[in-house]
This record gives C-alpha cells, structure tokens and sequence, in this order.
C-alpha cells in the first residue's frame, strides 16, 4: 500500500515538474523525437511529462521496495530465529 502511494506522488511530482519546465528530460523527449507515436504537437509536450512520470515514479518506487526490504528482512530472521528457539525450549 505504501508503494503504491510512493509512486502514485512521484509520478505526479515528475509529470507536474516536467510539464511546467520547458527543458527536455529524458525520457520523455525521447517519446515524440523517436516517432513511436505520431502525436499533434500540442500533445508532444504533455505526452513527455507523462512518460518522465511514469518513469522516474517507477525508478523511485523501485528504490523504495529494495531499501524497505532490505531494512525488513532482519526483523524478519529475527522473529524466525525466536521462533526457533522457543520450540527447541518446549
């Protein structure tokens, strides 16, 4: 759940940023230069912020996962291992 709200305010973050500052990030200016999509160019813009949203919300989605994770695992053992050795008690 928290993941889905971590990409859910980057991508809006990125697409708002790139949308409202009239210098090219990649990806996004990829998109209409590439000609995947031919789009009007009055789209080319908006289509630009969109992918950069997507993919910067994903990249920052991602990093979340891996570092939660990685913070997670060890309690994780940790619990296991008790549980282990309340059995070997028993």
């Amino acid at each position: 759940m928290r993941g889905g709200a971590i990409f859910l305010a980057f991508f809006v973050l990125f697409t708002v940023a790139s949308f409202s500052v009239p210098v090219p990030l990649f990806p996004g200016n990829l998109v209409p230069s590439l000609g995947f999509v031919t789009l009007p160019t009055a789209y080319a813009p908006f289509v630009s912020a969109v992918v950069n949203g997507v993919v910067y919300g994903f990249v920052v989605w991602l990093v979340f996962v891996l570092v939660s994770r990685r913070f997670e695992e060890p309690k994780v053992t940790e619990i296991r291992r008790r549980g282990q050795r309340n059995k070997k008690r028993s």
